[in-house]
């Protein structure tokens, strides 16, 4: 299986799955519009749509309004483990050499924090410097 980066790493996929996102679409759209953004072949779509549908990224089904048409629809699971993959990367940023923590790197089996936690919403000292009234211990200033 592909780490969920490598997946989006690839500009015509990144795309598939940004226009997924907004919505399920029939096959000929997916087509229209990446052939018109990338200058790719219809071979090329088909191959990048086969690529999400083998790494369950993308899940397709027969439209009911045309049976011959396939509607695409973004899995979620694949978005779950994007979201996890860059929680681990988080978690590495969190415990990097250099901090104000002075922290020692990570053993990679230490558990993470919670699963599909909001980035945004944490509490800490990223993005902000301790001032120099401000000790680091007990004892020491800044």
């Amino acid at each position: 299986m592909m780490h969920p980066y490598e997946i989006v790493a690839e500009p015509v996929r990144r795309r598939i799955v940004e226009v997924l996102a907004v919505g399920d679409h029939p096959v000929g759209v997916l087509n229209d519009v990446i052939t018109m953004e990338f200058s790719v072949s219809r071979a090329a779509v088909s191959h990048h749509l086969r690529i999400l549908r083998d790494e369950r990224v993308v899940t397709v089904e027969a439209d009911g309004a045309l049976p011959q048409s396939r509607l695409y629809r973004l899995n979620a699971e694949y978005l779950e483990r994007l979201d996890d993959a860059v929680g681990e990367l988080f978690s590495l940023w969190d415990h990097r050499y250099g901090t104000i923590q002075r922290r020692a790197p990570i053993h990679p089996a230490a558990p993470s924090r919670s699963p599909h936690a909001h980035r945004a919403g944490r509490k800490g000292l990223r993005g902000r410097r301790r001032g120099f009234d401000e000790p680091d211990e007990p004892g020491r200033r800044g």
